[in-house]
């Protein structure tokens, strides 16, 4: 019987394991999915050489392989992404799911949080990608999210309007295989029938949700735009909140942002999903008058502009609350290969060193997933999930291109992105 030889991957750059610089002329060692180790060119000896199968990455910069929070893989990431998707038969949109999952794994995304999608979609897609038949990230997935009648994202929700009710489908997600549990705590932009100035839940069921979700080790998520619904999020000490938006009830104000749950946010822990970067995408599609989704008619009388929001993130930051990268993949312009548009918010507007820029689409994700004792470093017994693009993303943060150079997952090269020499 042949023993099939286990790898090695060589690169001029490789991040070190505090993701704080680079090592240069090293190798990582691979064995089965897992890194046995990283040491310098110099050691590789021929005895070595000879019991592994060498890969030869050239002149690059090798990171951990992306880590995407905020995924929806049934959308389209268009400004008709709602209206298609009624258009679509279960059919397509499985399909728009797949090339989706194809399309993040070769822009360097490894793993992937599936933040909402029908269930007999999400967990059948996880399935296939791990059984090898189809190729993309690995994916955590809610399932579908909890929201309310008519409310967001009710169409590929389940509606449950009171704490037993949730608990019952809290408990069948986690059955269907759901790593993770997202209940929508206020309404949302996308859907036109509910309103992101209104909370859907009270606070006496968010605190018993938290309390259950706490009982049985669950990660509990929650979409919040809403200033209530924040602050209901914060004070029961929901683990991951998504977008943390501070929208007044009033259509005459845009936002009532308080400070001071900036500070319990940091002492509590809790991981914030910004969403900023597809605010970037949107305004830059927008500079060059391509079109964009309709507004939201409950907010955009009084739509905060760009200026507030981004204020209200530094605060964040300043007081140490940990923002991860979050594109909100499906949504108008967050297109599949962008999960590093992350990285270039985080630096262009709130002022990140490029350094913590890439931990808050790596390392930092990986904290805020529960995956960190594994996944989003290079490092010994860490999983073999990399990425290298051909220029220094120190330099230049918009070096994390969409289309990097090499891709590999559990240890399997993926892709190569080949120079022509002429």
């Amino acid at each position: 019987m042949t023993i099939s030889k286990h790898k090695i991957f060589s690169a001029s750059h490789i991040a070190n394991e505090k993701m704080d610089g680079w090592l240069e002329n090293h190798s990582v060692v691979v064995e089965g999915s897992s890194i046995k180790e990283i040491i310098h060119n110099s050691k590789l000896t021929t005895e070595i050489i000879s019991k592994f199968e060498l890969t030869d990455l050239g002149r690059c910069f090798l990171l951990p392989g992306l880590i995407e929070t905020h995924a929806h893989v049934q959308f389209s990431a268009t400004p008709v992404a709602y209206d298609l998707y009624f258009k679509e038969t279960p059919k397509q949109i499985r399909k728009r799911a797949e090339i989706n999952s194809n399309t993040a794994l070769l822009s360097g995304v490894t793993t992937m949080r599936d933040l909402g999608a029908p269930n007999d979609l999400i967990f059948d897609l996880k399935k296939d990608i791990d059984r090898g038949k189809i190729l993309g990230p690995k994916i955590l997935p809610t399932g579908t999210p909890i929201t309310i009648d008519q409310g967001h994202c009710w169409f590929f929700g389940t509606i449950a309007n009171s704490s037993q009710e949730i608990f019952k489908v809290i408990e069948n997600q986690l059955n269907l295989g759901a790593t993770h549990i997202k209940i929508m705590a206020s309404g949302g932009y996308f859907t036109p029938s509910s309103n992101p100035r209104i909370s859907q839940y009270s606070p006496s069921i968010i605190k018993d949700t938290v309390e259950f979700c706490e009982s049985n080790g669950t990660y509990l998520c929650a979409h919040t735009l809403s200033k209530e619904s924040t602050v209901a999020c914060v004070e029961m000490g929901v683990h991951n909140i998504i977008h943390g938006r501070w929208f007044d009830k009033s259509t005459e104000k845009a936002y009532s942002f308080d400070k001071k749950y900036s500070k319990i946010m940091a002492d509590r822990n809790i991981f914030v999903d910004s969403t900023i970067s597809k605010h970037l995408l949107e305004y830059e599609s927008k500079i060059r008058g391509e079109e964009q989704r309709e507004p939201n008619p409950n907010v955009s009388k009084t739509e905060p502009n760009l200026k507030e929001i981004i204020e209200i993130f530094r605060i964040l930051d300043e007081d140490g609350v940990k923002i991860i990268g979050a594109l909100d993949m499906g949504m108008s312009k967050a297109a599949f290969n962008k999960t590093v548009a992350s990285a270039w918010a985080h630096v262009e507007w709130l002022g990140f060193d490029h350094w913590k820029a890439l931990r808050s689409i790596t390392t930092v994700n990986a904290e805020a997933l529960r995956i960190e004792k594994n996944t989003g470093r290079i490092k010994q017994n860490y999983v073999a999930d990399f990425v290298s693009f051909e220029s220094n993303p120190i330099n230049h943060i918009r070096n994390l291109t969409f289309n990097p150079k090499d891709v590999i997952k559990d240890g399997v090269l993926i892709k190569v992105k080949y120079k022509s020499v002429n």
